[in-house]
């Protein structure tokens, strides 16, 4: 598996990729309401692309061993996983007590983490989350935040076993003029005790 900066080579095999985790959570306990062209939407793909927020996780046939590698048409790789990093916070995160008191340019937002229904039970999205802190720090940032519906007790076990604290749970905006509850998440990522050097 290799995690990297999407490319609009990848774009295709990413909206693949939230189409099929929206239809195998329809429906279910832990459906999160996703809806590929509502919400993910192709364009905010490309968006995220242009401003260099969208991260994917590949694997591949055994011919490629890198992103230089994948897409060329000599190697198959497929995505696996994404997510986007940035540092817009949606309207209703001042709902939340953040146990990091940060400026907006020292926070990051996870959104979109997903993993492929085929490569679930692999670590896939531990390291995904892994890279994104990374990522989050090399941008200078002190916390890292999301949210998740209050009914994905699958996401929320994840991101606690990882670190996340959950600072409560609110009615949140969710788009289309539609709210659900949500956890509010947070890593901090001056933690000394996560391996990492002290932020400056």
């Amino acid at each position: 598996m290799h995690i990297c900066l999407a490319t609009q080579d990848h774009l295709a095999a990413t909206e693949a990729l939230y189409r099929d985790v929206a239809e195998e959570m329809r429906g279910t306990d832990h459906d999160i309401w996703w809806e590929f062209g509502a919400y993910p939407t192709s364009e905010g793909l490309k968006t995220a692309i242009q401003e260099k927020n969208l991260f994917v996780a590949q694997e591949f046939d055994g011919r490629a061993t890198s992103c230089r590698d994948c897409f060329r048409g000599d190697s198959a790789a497929s995505v696996i996983g994404a997510f986007v990093l940035d540092s817009r916070q949606p309207e209703d995160y001042v709902l939340a007590p953040w146990r990091v008191e940060a400026s907006l340019a020292r926070v990051a937002v996870l959104h979109l983490l997903a993993v492929s229904p085929r490569a679930r039970a692999r670590g896939v999205a531990r390291s995904l989350l892994q890279f994104a802190a990374d990522q989050a720090r090399k941008r200078k940032a002190w916390t890292l935040r999301l949210d998740v519906f209050d009914n994905n007790e699958p996401a929320i076990a994840c991101y606690e076993s990882f670190g996340f604290v959950d600072v409560g749970s609110f009615d949140i905006d969710v788009g289309g003029g539609l709210r659900h509850a949500s956890h509010l998440m947070e890593l901090d990522l001056r933690d000394e005790r996560r391996g990492y050097p002290p932020l400056g």
